[in-house]
């Protein structure tokens, strides 16, 4: 990513409200976000380049956030990955960081958090294979 493109995130959670929150914080601080409310909604958007990051959640009805990363990795698709939760059970954010994600992050976190974890994870140029 250049310095001079606005960072791109693709936000994934089935709650519609926090998408409306999250892309207006995201918007406020100069970040752009497209929201997609399931994770097959998602992989069936045809954008013409990926986001810079994955922002995902845990728990979706349908495909989880863990079986979407599952197979964003099958198909070669390396996105940085930050999971939200609004349940931070151990073994959940233990499979997530054995997965490779960027940041672990609980819904409740304070927004200073998940734009930092976002400005991380997009200035890297692609995941690093573990």
């Amino acid at each position: 990513m250049s310095n001079h493109q606005a960072i791109r995130v693709a936000f994934v959670d089935d709650d519609a409200s926090l998408c409306r929150a999250v892309k207006r914080l995201l918007s406020a601080a100069g970040i752009g976000c497209e929201c997609f409310l399931s994770a097959e909604e998602f992989l069936e958007s045809q954008t013409a380049s990926e986001p810079d990051c994955l922002l995902l959640d845990v728990q979706l009805r349908g495909m989880s956030g863990f079986e979407l990363q599952r197979k964003l990795a099958e198909e070669g698709r390396e996105l940085p990955i930050i999971f939200v939760t609004a349940h931070d059970e151990p073994e959940a954010r233990q499979q997530a960081l054995n997965a490779g994600c960027m940041a672990f992050l609980r819904k409740t976190d304070p927004a200073e958090a998940i734009l930092t974890a976002i400005r991380s994870a997009a200035q890297l140029p692609q995941v690093q294979p573990r």
